[in-house]
């Protein structure tokens, strides 16, 4: 049972990684092909009255309360999330510190069990950097604790004479500890080493966000083909096979390949399935992208550690779901407990040069992980971010062809995917990304819908040039429907500074009466101006934050 485990354990994170590399991979190239499409999406004129209305969510004015309220969230909710899952970590590791104490037994004490349970704590400091923004300095600022309290506690565990002394004649050895620093490095690798590898590979960034599908999927095939393989090449199953194959006077090749094709499609169904759960589950907020995600790196470690657990008893096989509860649970009520205070969500539109590619992607990924704190974030999904921000149910629905369901092909499809648009919170306080799918003639029909709800919006202009077409568009139209006080410009020395002042100004004086910007200076519209390379992500968030309070005061005024 333990080398069927360890080859599951090992099997399904690697044909998992493999497979979500090329399906993420066809997924964008779908995304991309179809948004360089047109649909014959007929334009209908838009008035500035329909555009610049903003939705009252709250009628009392900003106060200072509010503003720290929603500047803690988008500084500090990370790390609340981190805390929250510190609690089901330590549940997850006294489970299995429990286990493996009793299956094997040590005479360390409290340093023992100590080391046990730090070395079962590995996969929280693996999950935190999922979790939070951190720079590289911080990352090795954090994995430096871990190691460091790791190596105190062989320190104190190395004091500890459990092995006792003997005389042999006129020898005598004294008592002395059964720890040593190379114990302790292979003790560490033994465990962690294996998961750690697999969940770095088949949770990375690039195709995470399917990785969860991906994986559950490939568990019910391999699990059931490698069940059904060793029952096969069992001394009964052998026989059958051979008699089977007498029976219907075939080579005995013919009955084991058909065996193993029926199991191979019998449990990818059973995977679909899981998969399709999954994606509804999801769909109906009972879990969100970030638990999955988590979910999934505790679930590599747990299956791994209790691979070491079986090797005498397999009633060992119930640590791990008692595990995974206790991991669920904990985390769970640390969030009830420690809830914060309920603000007016704010939303967020993000607005970008497609062409910026990873760094459009990564300043998205770390302004996400705090705004998703305080309110929803609207895009128009693009190559670039397609990959990060694919739900469940699109990606099903891209595997099964239906992928163009999603697009804006028509003003029916458009009125869908605005009520699809999901603006609640999830079960671990975060709000969603709501991406909408374009096609070359459909997006600016978008554009008026998606900034018309009172959101902030955020546009990066890095590595803005006149080829931008579209990106001028927006600009435009951002200063002829939307008031300066909701939008943010982010701009570097790769921005074309003069053409954004051009349109800027050309925009401003050709905008109707009726506009909420007629008649104001432009210097009342921010912006961010970063270094190559660089957005300093505490003062753009402030920034960000400071826009929502006067925005939502104003419509409080009103």
């Amino acid at each position: 049972l333990m080398v069927a485990m360890l080859l599951v354990g090992v099997a399904v994170p690697v044909v998992a990684t493999l497979l979500s590399a090329l399906l993420i991979w066809r997924y964008r190239a779908a995304v991309a092909r179809a948004m360089s499409t047109t649909a014959g999406f007929v334009q209908q004129p838009t008035s500035a009255a329909e555009t610049t209305t903003t939705v009252d969510v709250s009628r009392n004015t900003v106060d200072a309360d509010r503003r720290a309220a929603m500047q803690r969230l988008l500084t500090k909710g990370p790390w609340c999330s981190a805390r929250h899952y510190l609690v089901g970590a330590i549940a997850f590791a006294l489970v299995f510190t429990a286990a493996a104490h009793v299956a094997y037994p040590h005479h360390l004490a409290m340093a023992g069990t100590l080391i046990a349970a730090w070395i079962y704590l590995w996969p929280y400091f693996l999950a935190v950097p999922m979790l939070v923004d951190m720079p590289w300095k911080l990352h090795l600022v954090w994995f430096a604790f871990y190691v460091g309290v790791y190596a105190l506690l062989g320190i104190w565990a190395g004091s500890i004479l459990d092995i006792p002394g003997y005389r042999f004649g006129a020898v005598d050895i004294p008592a002395r500890s059964s720890v040593t620093p190379d114990g302790m490095l292979r003790l560490w690798f033994a465990v962690n080493l294996v998961p750690s590898v697999l969940a770095l590979v088949s949770l990375n960034r690039r195709f995470r966000a399917v990785a969860p599908l991906v994986l559950a999927l490939v568990t019910a095939a391999v699990s059931g083909l490698l069940g059904v393989y060793l029952a096969v090449f069992s001394e009964a199953g052998v026989d059958v096979v051979v008699a089977a194959a007498t029976a219907m006077d075939l080579h005995v090749v013919w009955p084991l390949l058909a065996t193993l094709v029926v199991t191979l499609s019998l449990f990818s169904v059973l995977g679909w399935y899981a998969m399709k759960a999954i994606a509804t589950a999801y769909k109906r907020r009972r879990l969100s992208d970030q638990s999955l995600l988590i979910g999934v790196l505790w679930l590599l470690f747990a299956s791994i550690y209790t691979m070491w657990l079986v090797v005498d008893d397999t009633r060992w096989l119930l640590v791990l779901p008692g595990a995974m509860l206790a991991l669920i649970l904990a985390t769970s009520l640390a969030r009830r407990a420690t809830r914060q205070t309920a603000i007016a969500p704010a939303g967020l539109v993000f607005l970008r040069v497609f062409s910026l590619g990873r760094r459009s992607e990564r300043l998205f990924d770390t302004i996400a992980k705090h705004w998703r704190n305080i309110g929803s974030v609207q895009l128009i999904t693009g190559p670039d971010l397609s990959r990060s921000t694919v739900q469940p149910q699109q990606f099903l629905d891209f595997l099964s062809g239906r992928l163009r369901r999603h697009f804006v092909s028509d003003h029916a499809s458009l009125q869908r995917s605005l009520a699809e648009r999901d603006r609640g919170v999830d079960p671990d306080g975060r709000f969603r990304v709501n991406g909408f799918f374009c096609h070359a003639d459909s997006w600016q029909a978008v554009l008026p819908r998606l900034v018309d709800g009172g959101d902030i919006v955020l546009m990066d202009l890095r590595s803005f040039s006149p080829s931008n077409a579209g990106c001028t568009y927006e600009l435009a139209f951002l200063v002829s429907h939307v008031p300066f006080r909701r939008c943010l410009l982010i701009s570097d020395p790769t921005t074309d500074e003069r053409l954004v002042d051009e349109v800027l100004a050309n925009s401003l004086h050709s905008c109707l009466p009726t506009s909420p910007n007629a008649g104001r200076p432009l210097s009342e519209l921010t912006r961010y101006r970063g270094t190559t390379g660089r957005i300093e992500t505490t003062a753009l968030l402030q920034q960000l934050c400071e826009n929502a309070c006067r925005s939502r005061a104003h419509t409080g005024s009103r």
